[in-house]
């Protein structure tokens, strides 16, 4: 399968029938494609989500050990290939310099700078992070308080732009890691989203419906009965589970900061894109930038989906949200799309 770059992605993701024949490329793990050759990895990079993932010689686990990669080190990837399913759902590696990595515990990523767009700021509008992490400060000065950590694909909303200490463009955001106006980053790691990427998708269409397969790790959306998309999902595991049953979609965020769990297992976790919620408790379909472990159970109860897949998803559902909404309730006496979990 040819891959497409990440604008023309954008392009095709236009409509449901276009980002169907465009699954694999948003599963990284590309669970629905046959790959018995080495094939061109899903992005030229990638950032390390563990600590201490090593490199071996080949993609199997007995290879030798090269070298020993940290948490947030970005690594080039020269190709992905069928090797070793250290876990059963996923036997894909990619290769890297000097070895082989195992790809759930790698983040597809690119590296793109924006040109700074401050006359939009006024619009509060939403953008995505295009590097592979950058650092939100308390001021607009590399020099001042580091807030938090933001990572690509991470989704937050503009509400201002400034002249930093360095004489370059700094954005302060808001939605995505605060409620209220909040820290700054570089206007260059940031990319807006025109409008025209978040309207909704098949809006005419009235039969609509997601199915959710627990024991395959499947999310699959249909319209009159044909289904549309596919993609992996990390469902809840152990005492977190994804509740089973018939749901609707009871509001949406274009972002959260996702903050929960105890002691080694909290998480704060900002720029959260596009979460469909199902559940009042919180439950929803949102992307997961920290891990490529789609296809097994690994959240505390949300289905967690690539960045494309999260965003296609928020579009196509019902209710449909307005741009500058940062949050929107299925108004009264409406249903929103069903969303069944077996």
């Amino acid at each position: 399968m040819a891959l497409v770059d990440r604008r023309r992605f954008i392009k095709m993701a236009g409509s449901a029938t276009a980002l169907a024949a465009a699954t694999a490329l948003l599963n990284t793990a590309r669970v629905f494609a046959d790959m018995p050759d080495p094939e061109p990895p899903p992005a030229p990079l990638g950032r390390v989500t563990v600590q201490d993932l090593p490199i071996r010689t080949s993609p199997t686990t007995s290879a030798n050990v090269v070298a020993v990669l940290n948490e947030d080190d970005i690594i080039r990837l020269h190709e992905q290939l069928e090797g070793q399913a250290y876990r059963t759902h996923n036997n894909i590696w990619y290769r890297t310099d000097g070895g082989y990595v195992y790809s759930s515990s790698v983040q597809p990523i690119d590296d793109v700078k924006n040109e700074p767009e401050p006359e939009r700021a006024a619009e509060h509008f939403w953008g995505e992070v295009t590097v592979p992490y950058t650092n939100a400060h308390a001021a607009p000065d590399l020099a001042a308080s580091r807030v938090a950590r933001l990572y690509y694909t991470g989704v937050f909303r503009v509400i201002d732009a400034v002249v930093g200490a360095d004489n370059a463009w700094w954005y302060r955001l808001q939605e995505g890691i605060t409620y209220v106006p909040g820290p700054y980053i570089r206007a260059t790691d940031l990319r807006r989203f025109d409008p025209t990427e978040l309207t909704p998708l098949s809006p005419d269409v009235q039969d609509k419906v997601i199915r959710v397969d627990l024991a395959s790790q499947t999310l699959v959306a249909y319209e009159n009965g044909e289904p549309v998309m596919k993609s992996r999902v990390s469902s809840g595991y152990g005492d977190f589970g994804t509740p089973v049953g018939n749901h609707t979609v009871l509001f949406k965020y274009p972002t959260a900061r996702m903050i929960g769990g105890q002691g080694a297992d909290f998480y704060d976790l900002p720029g959260v894109a596009f979460p469909t919620f199902l559940t009042w408790s919180g439950v929803a379909i949102h992307a997961a930038y920290w891990h490529n472990d789609f296809g097994r159970p690994r959240s505390h109860g949300c289905l967690n989906v690539p960045a494309g897949v999260a965003r296609w998803v928020w579009r196509w559902t019902s209710p449909t949200a307005p741009y500058e909404a940062a949050s929107y309730m299925t108004p009264n006496g409406t249903t929103g799309t069903r969303i069944i979990v077996a």
